[in-house]
């Protein structure tokens, strides 16, 4: 093949056959059910992936390509390129078969295999290609490029058809059969649109960014080749699209930190649902609280004023009650860690939690928040008698406070050791019970201060501990995975995947982690792009709820996880289900279980009632306030327009804080006797 044209109508070709043969492989079963947007997104994403991977191979082609030409001598370039296409082909799948690519593995073991893998298939589509265009031009003539694009959509169709075909054959004969759990089809018209916007949006932007990839690279590599003298005879490809990945890298990490900035401040928001610090003297912000109300957050305030009181614990439990404490050490109440964790102490010391017969330091995901749910389940088992503390070390989603934990993992070991060390010198008799709680990256933070080994537990005076959905980059659990008998020699640690299994395990564990099957928080990895994960190897040593019939494909499975990981969390108010990281269904057993709560079964059945109906109630006013509120501004700036006093027509200051609440009382009154006469 010569000149620059044929090459790009080569490299476009193989793109689109590459993009339509991968495609096929995010129809196979993930973790979780699946949208149709959901699907519309992953395809897009992984067909704009099978472009680049078109994109490179050619390059690949092309470099070497030359080589070949001087080994054979002269002939056609056509028959030159196709065999270089071919060698290619064949010495990346079979490098890629030589080199092991499982999850005991090394990475870059992994990588080389994965990387020859997709040079390889990449290759050998770009050979299919070559050939079926030459075909076309011997038949049509000279100039058939569209005719030739569109035989190669056709055979990467036909190739994605191909493995569809594949796997539904290896899900029979694994006795799995492929259901609804894949995909859930759109309903009607309007769910179809919507799954081909999301689609075209997603594949658009990642198509824009390979074309600009590609502009830097054809850029770059010109550049480098005219300060070559190499004008006639241009440096490979492959030197401009290194010089554009290096470029493209720092620019993604400068965007991801502004995002996490602008994500922090965007919590510093007092919502109308939660719009006044506590009365109450047990919970911090309140009157003996040393932390202020605009010092902890969104999720903070939340949950200081969700506190349970004394008579609505009496009225589940039947039994008297007492106030329960709720400390939060706010992310902006302080500048460092230890700083915050003085703080956390001294707040302690002020609300009188030393007082109470448990303590629980609960580790927060990175936003600050701390399950309500757990929180309320405590303090119905312990009738009261807890407290509870938030060691606050990020105000940002967890995906952003990934680069935090280090020092969120500081931060709640010098809480835990303070606690300890107070206790220790309260008189015998009189020392509270100290416990630890840890959800999503919060069970990673609660986790990792023992990451040196489970001995460190015991060393900070922790009684037990609870750890739900512990993510898949947690130190501790990484190693107690490989090797529990030395990261845990006393077999104090365990893990179920579901709370009414703890009462099986052994009379040493007093740490445990709840891990549902199929929840992706704990199997994602960052290395599943080019590794097989450890819970897709043979299909006889897969999880339940693992399908096994899905297979490992470079960059695909983690497009699909990362669908996963979107879906892992999605909930419903008061609808407690035992899928994927939503561990509301676990929680009451698992705390009275793990932390050896009494409760009659009367008693867990009206806690777990009240539970649901507490979280659709507390979903609803937060909705009602927020919708009032933006009502509310809507008609005060309407009004301004006007130039109508607010007052006039009845929306003073108490009135609206009324509307907020949903109360309405008194307003229409007003309404129909303020104001002009119309």
């Amino acid at each position: 093949m010569s000149g620059h044209r044929e090459w790009r109508y080569l490299a476009l070709g193989t793109g689109v056959a590459v993009a339509a043969t991968v495609t096929g492989g995010t129809f196979a079963r993930g973790l979780l059910p699946r949208s149709a947007s959901d699907q519309a997104m992953a395809t897009a994403a992984t067909a704009a992936y099978g472009m680049g991977v078109g994109t490179f191979a050619v390059s690949a082609i092309e470099a070497c390509s030359e080589l070949v030409a001087q080994a054979r001598g002269r002939g056609d370039p056509d028959t030159t390129t196709l065999l270089t296409a071919g060698l290619l082909a064949a010495g990346g799948l079979a490098a890629s078969r030589v080199l092991r690519n499982d999850h005991a593995a090394p990475v870059p073991v992994a990588a080389a295999s994965s990387g020859a893998f997709v040079l390889g298939g990449g290759s050998a589509v770009a050979a299919l290609v070559l050939a079926a265009d030459k075909g076309l031009r011997r038949a049509l003539g000279p100039g058939r490029h569209a005719a030739g694009i569109g035989a190669a959509a056709a055979m990467g169709g036909g190739l994605a058809a191909l493995r569809l075909s594949r796997d539904e054959a290896r899900a029979e004969q694994l006795g799995e059969t492929l259901d609804d759990r894949a995909i859930a089809r759109p309903a009607g018209i309007r769910g179809a649109l919507t799954s081909l916007g999301v689609g075209a949006a997603v594949g658009g932007g990642l198509v824009g960014l390979a074309g600009a990839e590609f502009a830097v690279a054809e850029g770059t590599t010109r550049l480098v080749s005219r300060a070559m003298g190499r004008r006639e005879d241009p440096v490979t490809p492959l030197v401009g699209h290194a010089v554009a990945a290096a470029a493209l890298i720092p620019v993604g990490g400068i965007a991801l930190d502004r995002v996490r900035r602008r994500m922090q401040h965007a919590d510093d928001i007092v919502e109308p649902a939660y719009p006044e610090p506590p009365t109450s003297p047990y919970v911090t912000a309140g009157p003996q609280s040393l932390i202020a109300f605009d010092d902890i957050g969104k999720e903070g305030r939340r949950f200081v004023l969700m506190a349970l009181s004394a008579d609505e614990i009496s009225a589940v439990m039947g039994e008297p009650a007492i106030d329960p404490i709720r400390a939060v050490a706010g992310f902006d109440a302080a500048a460092t860690s230890a700083a915050r964790a003085r703080l956390a102490l001294d707040e302690l010391e002020a609300l009188g939690a030393y007082d109470r017969s448990v303590i629980v330091v609960a580790a927060p995901t990175g936003v600050g928040y701390v399950n309500y749910t757990f929180a309320e389940a405590l303090e119905y088992l312990t009738r009261g008698d807890c407290a509870i503390v938030v060691p606050q070390y990020a105000l940002v989603p967890s995906a952003l406070a990934l680069n935090q934990t280090r020092a969120g993992v500081a931060l709640q070991a010098q809480v835990l050791a303070g606690i300890r060390d107070r206790i220790a010198a309260l008189p015998e008799g009189h020392r509270p019970r100290l416990l630890q709680f840890g959800e999503s990256l919060g069970a990673q933070v609660a986790m990792d201060v023992a990451a040196q080994g489970t001995h460190r537990f015991d060393e900070l005076g922790l009684a037990a501990g609870l750890y739900l959905g512990t993510p898949f980059r947690t130190d501790l659990w990484e190693w107690w995975f490989a090797d529990a008998s030395a990261a845990d020699p006393a077999g104090i640690l365990a893990s179920v995947t579901r709370a009414d299994a703890i009462p099986d395990l052994s009379d040493r564990v007093r740490h445990v982690q709840v891990i549902h099957d199929d929840d992706p928080i704990n199997k994602f990895s960052y290395d599943a792009v080019v590794r097989e994960p450890w819970w897709m190897g043979p299909p006889e040593t897969r999880p339940p709820l693992v399908p096994k019939e899905t297979q490992f494909r470079p960059v695909v499975t983690f497009v699909l996880n990362l669908v996963d990981l979107k879906n892992g969390m999605n909930s419903k108010p008061g609808e407690f289900v035992r899928m994927g990281h939503d561990y509301r269904i676990e929680l009451c057993d698992a705390i009275r279980h793990t932390f050896d709560l009494p409760a009659t079964d009367e008693q867990l059945a009206r806690i777990e009632q009240v539970l649901r109906d507490r979280e659709r109630e507390w979903a609803a006013r937060r909705m009602v306030a927020k919708r009032f509120a933006s009502a509310r501004a809507s008609v005060l700036g309407q009004l301004q327009k006007w130039g109508v006093d607010p007052s006039s027509v009845g929306l003073d200051d108490a009135t609206a804080a009324k509307l907020a609440r949903g109360d309405l009382s008194g307003f229409l009154s007003k309404l129909g006797s303020s104001g002009p006469s119309t």
